[in-house]
């Protein structure tokens, strides 16, 4: 009990202790800092410590905020510090750390090949057995996927088989396998067919024996997935045998639900009755080939379009028992199927949609969409000029509706990589004079001025060479042959011979003409694969006689064929590829079937495969 006080003190001393508490100091709360800033702070204080440091530890601590600085995805300050290592002062440990570090940010930067110069060094090779497991995974891994990248098929091979080695996961391994049997299924056959001749060891040649039935059978799933079991049955222990790539699992899955009866919807007579029997006449010869081979074919019935309704068409197809309809062709038929509420089967249309029909269709995964695609090329060119390290183009095109699809999509691929575009003023096929063309796209007009300029104001005549623009690294045409051959002479004449010349497959037809051809040395093109010789088999390409605009339907037709058994497989590995006569086919989005194709180049007026890139 308190003592008895007055109120007027007791009120005094409740005063009292609320001042004495108020008085008391409190510590404010400590700023809380954000991740990033944390490592900021980290980094400021390492780059100190390395100012102020002799050389080795001058190196490590350098190494440590090069770390840091890629923790930030400061790409640009990591290599400017990594830059600053004098690496004959880092011990062989510290050397490995700084090696793999750098290879990131150059290939992050897209220095592939910087970064190939770096990861190949004798200095890692000898280091190898003194780094840590999970050091020797890292440098095995990014030799293997930099390898693929460039094209190195032989050396990517290898790498991710030592990769396998180091592996100790079944899942692990299982992947890196995948990843050997995506990059040989993708090997031409006669370039497999020596690679297995040449291997000495018992793994790789069972790899190459085993991708080989891949692109022996890839047409025929039935007989496929019986090579497969005899393939294990004579390779036992084999690395693939005992982990086998995912994809291949599926292939006795997908070959057991292959369709049993085919229906084809082509315009065969009127305005498009040429290119659908084109297309016709390549599926029929896929088809008897299959036979001819002891393969095994469905039942097929043809219907013709031209002037039907293809609702009716695609109907009647169904109600006569066909499993799978391949077609129609024409862009607006494909829409009117793709738009209906229920594909009762399902259809391979052989085209793309447009944009607009695209967003009408409904959901389901009934339908895919394939055909001859040149936005699928200029892409491919964009991506590959881009990692051969070019970053401004020159592009010439015929005045064509094509043409001018595929300068959009060139455009839009080239610009969002970052690189920069010039563009020609387009010519005429009919055209035969392209100095017109080349001239003002390479300003010429403008050194010619200049120079005519200069005599006016020293008021005599004067010798000058003629400079092309300096602000290009590479050129893209596209053209067909003839245009092709008078392209690239005028482009040497006015001083552009030393960029490098990029194309579409439609430089070349496939015809044998060393003569002419050597108006088209050192150009690279995205090349159809029946056209390069040894890829396909030479019983499926288009005959000679056939007209050259022609053929690529006719391959079309191969591959429409040899797609209907890859529909399931697609939709369970979309990038699993189908080494087709048109490229290499895999399921992009929109159900789109998209082309990768063979890298082809002019060499003493002949055609031969460029698989690795360039550096230029």
């Amino acid at each position: 009990m308190l003592p008895n006080l007055r109120p007027q003190a007791i009120l005094l001393l409740v005063t009292m202790l609320f001042v004495a508490c108020a008085k008391v100091p409190t510590t404010p709360p400590p700023l809380q800092l954000s991740p990033e800033e944390r490592l900021l702070q980290r980094v400021e204080t390492t780059i100190q410590q390395a100012q102020s440091s002799a050389s080795p530890q001058r190196e490590a601590f350098l190494i440590e905020a090069a770390k840091l600085y890629f923790q930030l995805n400061d790409k640009h300050s990591a290599k400017q510090t990594l830059e600053q290592i004098v690496t004959s002062q880092l011990t062989e440990q510290q050397y490995v750390t700084y090696a793999l570090l750098y290879s990131d940010v150059l290939l992050e930067n897209g220095d592939y090949f910087l970064a190939r110069d770096l990861l190949t060094k004798p200095q890692l090779e000898a280091q190898f057995t003194q780094m840590t497991l999970e050091q020797q995974l890292d440098w095995r891994g990014k030799r293997a996927d930099l390898f693929s990248l460039l094209g190195e098929d032989k050396n990517a091979t290898h790498e991710y088989i030592a990769v396998s080695h180091l592996q100790a996961l079944p899942a692990d391994i299982t992947k890196t396998h995948e990843k050997i049997w995506q990059l040989l299924i993708n090997t031409p056959e006669t370039r497999l067919n020596a690679l297995e001749t040449d291997a000495t060891h018992r793994t790789l040649k069972g790899w190459y024996n085993l991708a080989l039935l891949g692109r022996q059978y890839q047409g025929d799933l039935r007989r496929w997935a019986e090579q497969l079991k005899l393939w294990h049955s004579r390779w036992p222990g084999h690395p693939a045998a005992l982990f086998p790539p995912s994809s291949q699992q599926q292939i006795e899955d997908v070959a057991n639900t292959v369709p049993g009866q085919l229906a084809l919807l082509l315009p065969l007579s009127g305005k498009y009755a040429r290119a659908g029997r084109t297309i016709r006449d390549g599926f029929l010869s896929a088809y008897y080939n299959i036979l001819e081979n002891k393969g095994i074919t469905a039942p097929l019935h043809i219907y013709d379009t031209n002037d039907a309704d293809i609702v009716s068409i695609y109907q009647q197809a169904v109600a006569g028992g066909a499993e799978i309809v391949i077609g129609p062709l024409h862009k607006e038929n494909l829409a009117t199927l793709a738009a209906l509420p229920n594909l009762d089967t399902p259809l391979i249309g052989l085209n793309y949609l447009s944009e607009s029909a695209q967003a009408g269709v409904p959901a389901h995964n009934k339908l895919l969409q394939f055909g001859l695609s040149v936005d699928d090329e200029a892409r491919q060119i964009a991506q590959r000029a881009w990692l051969e390290g070019h970053r401004s183009a020159l592009l010439i095109t015929p005045d064509t509706q094509w043409a001018t699809t595929a300068r959009e999509a060139f455009h839009k691929y080239w610009t969002d990589l970052g690189g920069r575009l010039v563009t020609a003023a387009p010519y005429s096929l009919e055209q035969t004079d392209f100095s017109t063309i080349i001239r003002p796209a390479l300003l010429l007009d403008q050194s010619k001025q200049r120079r005519d300029k200069l005599r006016r104001t020293l008021g005599k005549s004067i010798e000058m060479t003629e400079q092309r623009r300096q602000d290009i690294d590479m050129i893209f045409i596209i053209a067909y042959p003839n245009q092709g051959r008078q392209l690239k002479p005028t482009l040497d004449f006015y001083y552009a011979g030393d960029l490098p010349t990029y194309a579409t497959s439609h430089i070349y037809t496939g015809t044998e003409n060393p003569r002419r051809n050597r108006d088209l040395e050192g150009v690279r093109f995205s090349a159809m694969p029946w056209t390069i010789p040894g890829t396909v088999s030479d019983k499926l390409k288009p005959t000679a006689t056939l007209q050259s605009t022609y053929r690529n339907l006719f391959a079309l037709g191969v591959d429409a064929y040899q797609l209907h058994q890859w529909a399931d497989m697609m939709r369970a590995y979309p990038q699993t590829p189908f080494f087709g006569h048109t490229g290499n086919l895999t399921l992009g989005n929109n159900d789109r079937i998209q082309h990768s194709y063979p890298w082809a180049e002019f060499y003493n007026g002949k055609v031969r495969l460029a698989p690795e890139l360039k550096d230029n």
